[in-house]
C-alpha cells in the first residue's frame, strides 16, 4: 500500500486513549473523511488519499483497537466508535461539516453518526454496508469469531476472513492485494479485532434513518460482494432521498482496495457533483 497520510495521534472520547488519524492535503480544502473496515486500518485508503488530496483534506482515522489507535479495554460498542468518531472531528474539522466515506464497518459507524448528529455531514458515500443489524446467525458468528482469535491467534481468523470478502479470484490474479491487505489485518491487535466484532454484534438497527439522510449520498457495491450483495446496496440506495447507486465490477466486499481506480472514478464523479 502507499504512503496514506501523515498520522497524528488525537483524544479519543475516553480519558487516556489516542486514537491515530491519518491527514494529508492541505488544511485550507475542504475535509473528505475516509471510515475503514473491519478487520483493517486508515491505511487502506492509500489509493483514495493519492487520488483527491490535492483537492481535499483527507482524514483517516484508525478506529478505536487499529492501526496507531491504543486498545483501550478492547470492550466496544458502537456507540464508543460513534464518539470516537465525533472526538476526532472536533479536533480536526471543528464545526465544519464533512463529506464522509465509509467502507463495512466504516458505513455502521457512518449511519448510526448520522442518526445522532447529521449537521456533521455534508455528504455521505456508504460502500459495501448495510443498515440492518446482525441477526440471529450474524451475531453467532461474531461471537465464534471472538472465541477462535482467542484460541488460535488472529492469522487463521485473517486468511478465513479474506477469502470470504475478496471476490473469487483475486488471491490469484492479483497475489499482492492480498498479501497487502493480510499484512494490514495483522499489523491489528487481536484485543481491538476481538472488539471490533463485540462492537458490531451490538449495533442497532439504522434503517430508520435512510429515509431522513439529505445530504447528497452515492451508495457503492462491489459487484461481486458476497457479504452485503449488490441488491441489499441497490435497496439501501432506494430508501435514501436521491442516492446514486454505483457498481464496481470485478470487486468483492472491498471495493476500495480491489478495484481503485473504478472506485476513484466513481467517488470523484460525485466529490466533483458535490464541489
Amino acid at each position: 500500500m502507499s504512503d496514506s497520510g501523515v498520522i497524528r495521534r488525537l483524544d479519543s472520547s475516553s480519558p487516556g486513549v489516542l486514537l491515530g488519524v491519518r491527514e494529508a492535503g492541505e488544511a485550507s480544502s475542504p475535509p473528505l473523511l475516509f471510515l475503514h473496515g473491519f478487520p483493517l486500518h486508515g491505511a487502506m485508503w492509500a489509493p483514495q488519499v493519492a487520488a483527491f488530496s490535492s483537492e481535499w483534506r483527507t482524514i483517516a482515522p484508525d478506529a478505536r483497537g487499529a492501526g496507531a489507535s491504543d486498545v483501550g479495554t478492547g470492550q466496544y460498542t458502537m456507540e464508543l466508535l460513534v464518539d470516537d468518531l465525533f472526538a476526532v472531528l472536533d479536533q480536526v474539522a471543528h464545526d465544519e461539516p464533512v463529506v464522509a466515506v465509509g467502507l463495512s464497518m466504516g458505513g455502521y459507524i457512518l449511519l448510526r453518526a448520522l442518526e445522532r448528529e447529521p449537521q456533521r455531514f455534508r455528504g455521505v458515500v456508504l460502500c459495501d454496508t448495510r443498515s440492518a443489524a446482525d441477526g440471529r446467525a450474524g451475531k453467532l458468528a461474531r461471537a465464534i469469531g471472538i472465541r477462535r482469535i482467542e484460541q488460535e491467534g488472529l492469522e487463521p481468523f485473517v486468511d478465513d476472513f479474506l477469502e470470504a470478502v475478496l471476490a473469487p479470484g483475486t488471491r490469484a490474479k492479483r497475489p499482492e492485494s492480498w498479501s497487502g491487505l493480510k499484512r494490514m489485518m495483522m499489523e491489528n491487535s487481536p484485543i481491538g479485532v476481538r472488539g471490533q466484532l463485540l462492537a458490531m454484534a451490538s449495533r442497532v438497527d439504522t434503517g430508520r434513518v435512510l429515509g431522513s439522510i439529505s445530504q447528497p449520498s452515492l451508495v457503492v457495491n462491489g459487484s461481486e460482494d458476497r457479504l452485503t450483495r449488490p441488491a441489499a446496496g441497490k435497496a439501501m440506495a432506494a430508501k435514501i432521498p436521491n442516492a446514486v447507486f454505483s457498481m464496481v465490477e470485478g470487486a468483492g466486499h472491498l471495493s476500495s482496495v480491489e478495484a481503485p481506480v473504478e472506485f476513484n472514478r466513481i467517488l470523484g464523479r460525485y466529490l466533483q457533483h458535490i464541489r
